[in-house]
């Protein structure tokens, strides 16, 4: 028998009831959910919970914990840190074949993270392989798999030593027999190693810089000569762009396959002084969609928020700058849907998160497809739920409002500074005060600031600054002091701080009598807003982040 994370075996932990039982009584899937998956499952072959998440109806995360549950194990969300030792008795390809990670020992025993893999499987690999039982902890699938590359892959490949090599054996390459496509790969596994969203390439009058944005934050890697600019040659051409024009920006996109997964990159190119700068947005082609407390958001103000998105008609908008998060809380907000039930058609540009349920379309504008062309037909379809990616002029605004005035729900994001921004924003792009006020049903104005290392976590005195904001009770503040895992920075990982916007009727008249925004903001505090400055206040008390990272994203009064 194989062992929980106590030793004992799992049958007295664990709970009898088959997973769909045991999911629906936790109210993550329905009855029609479960139906649905067996219906898909009979023909695919899925397991029944790997299918939930494929369609979208349960997240990766939620349906671990319920598989520890179910085994009496105990679910651990981040991977720990690893004993080289111990890893080094196996291999990536073992380990992503049958799912799991080996972690360390504990005493004669081996400590394993399992991913989507059966226990009894496992154990009897690893007894084969060091003689030695396994006790386990259940991880994320996503998480383990992500682990296991992250661990073996970059040891198989010091990708730093290979890209030295690589821009050494191109600089030396006088006539071009070489192409830079390794070195690109090479880029972006860093890049992904990192946890980076962005690659930058970046012209100076001597050298060309790469820079990667880790947690939002610019962080330079290494410099490259500035005869490497057939990098930023190749890239366009595999971007489909015009590769002899360096007069003008341009903008394309290609897919490439990272580790065992599918990325879509996004190329844009720029003229500066000493050549042209160009920037790589990295997009994971993910099916796994995180639950809104998944991504931070506290559980009072999910509920507010399920309430919102729960409505049979309106517009929801998500505000805030690029790299904010906008698109990620609007895929989430759609498990808050019975997805089998609901007609859900969708234009985006691009798909970042595949919804197995829904119609998903991509912008096309060579094609004359975008956002308010694609709103014009989706209505010929019967549509119940419509997520627009991004409400950026009056077609598509008067689109979405008219949509949600007869009665749809439309989702979407908005690039405004802050909620009460919304309405005059609205009004610049034609839409009237009286529509607005009809149709606008809440706005989630969010930022995204980095954590605090986990790895690196301690406390220090509080500042008189910090005092003053927090509270002249607060003697202790946290702060990381720069490990390996964060790079030095102090910071891992992003969590939302965010203001929710509910129109309530009071709200929506002071809007069609055009109020003042004084006025606006003391209905909707009186509603029930909630400042994001407080939000702020709580993540710093609580140590997840500092004063100083809420200073950088989103200022203080």
């Amino acid at each position: 028998m194989y062992k929980s994370s106590d030793g004992t075996g799992v049958t007295p932990g664990g709970d009898r009831r088959n997973l769909g039982s045991l999911l629906m009584s936790s109210g993550l899937v329905t009855q029609v959910d479960i139906d649905y998956a067996c219906q898909k499952q009979a023909v695919e072959g899925q397991k029944l919970g790997r299918m939930l998440v494929e369609l979208g109806f349960l997240s990766a995360k939620d349906l671990a914990r319920h598989l520890a549950m179910q085994r009496g194990i105990e679910f651990r969300d981040v991977p720990p840190a690893i004993d080289e030792g111990v890893a080094a008795a196996f291999n990536r390809s073992l380990c992503l074949t049958h799912n799991f990670l080996p972690i360390g020992r504990e005493g004669e025993r081996i400590r394993i993270l399992l991913g989507d893999a059966e226990p009894e499987l496992v154990s009897a690999l690893v007894q084969r392989r060091v003689g030695q039982e396994a006790v386990f902890w259940q991880g994320d699938f996503f998480a383990v798999v992500d682990a296991i590359h992250q661990h073996y892959y970059f040891q198989e490949n010091p990708v730093e030593k290979l890209i030295a090599a690589e821009i050494r054996k191109l600089s030396d390459d006088r006539d071009h027999a070489f192409s830079p496509e390794r070195l690109m790969e090479l880029i972006l596994h860093t890049a992904v190693r990192e946890r980076a969203t962005d690659v930058h390439l970046a012209p100076t009058a001597n050298s060309r810089t790469v820079l990667m944005r880790v947690d939002g934050v610019l962080r330079p890697m290494f410099a490259m000569p500035p005869s490497l600019d057939r990098l930023v040659a190749f890239i366009k051409l595999k971007a489909d762009m015009d590769a002899s024009e360096q007069r003008l920006p341009q903008d394309g996109s290609f897919t490439i396959q990272l580790m065992d997964a599918a990325y879509t990159i996004r190329v844009s190119t720029m003229i500066s002084e000493f050549g042209e700068r160009m920037a790589l947005r990295l997009l994971a082609e993910r099916s796994d969609l995180d639950r809104l407390q998944d991504l931070g958001f506290l559980d009072e103000d999910v509920a507010e928020m399920e309430r919102s998105f729960s409505r049979p008609h309106g517009l929801i908008l998500i505000t805030g700058p690029t790299g904010s998060g906008k698109s990620t809380t609007l895929h989430a907000a759609l498990r808050v849907q019975p997805l089998v039930e609901r007609n859900v058609l969708t234009v985006e540009d691009p798909v970042e998160y595949r919804v197995p349920v829904a119609c998903q379309t991509e912008v096309n504008r060579r094609a004359g497809y975008d956002f308010a062309s694609a709103m014009r037909h989706f209505l010929r379809h019967d549509p119940d739920i419509i997520l627009v990616g991004e409400v950026r002029d009056a077609e598509t605004a008067r689109a979405a409002l008219d949509a949600s005035s007869t009665g749809h729900l439309v989702l979407s994001t908005l690039h405004v500074g802050g909620i009460f921004g919304v309405v005059p924003r609205l009004r610049l792009l034609g839409v009237d005060a009286e529509t607005v006020a009809e149709n606008l049903v809440a706005v989630i104005n969010q930022r995204l600031v980095r954590c605090i290392c986990p790895h690196c976590k301690t406390s220090r005195a509080a500042t008189d600054e910090e005092r003053r904001w927090l509270g002249e009770g607060v003697e202790q503040v946290f702060h990381g002091t720069g490990c390996n895992h964060c790079r030095g920075s102090g910071y891992r990982g992003r969590v939302p701080v965010y203001e929710i916007l509910t129109v309530r009727r009071e709200l929506a008249d002071a809007i069609v009598a055009e109020a003042p925004r004084a006025r606006l903001r003391e209905l909707a505090e009186a509603g029930g807003l909630k400042p994001m400055e407080r939000l702020a206040r709580r993540r710093v008390l609580a140590g997840e982040t500092t004063m100083d990272e809420i200073r950088r994203a989103i200022g203080l009064d």
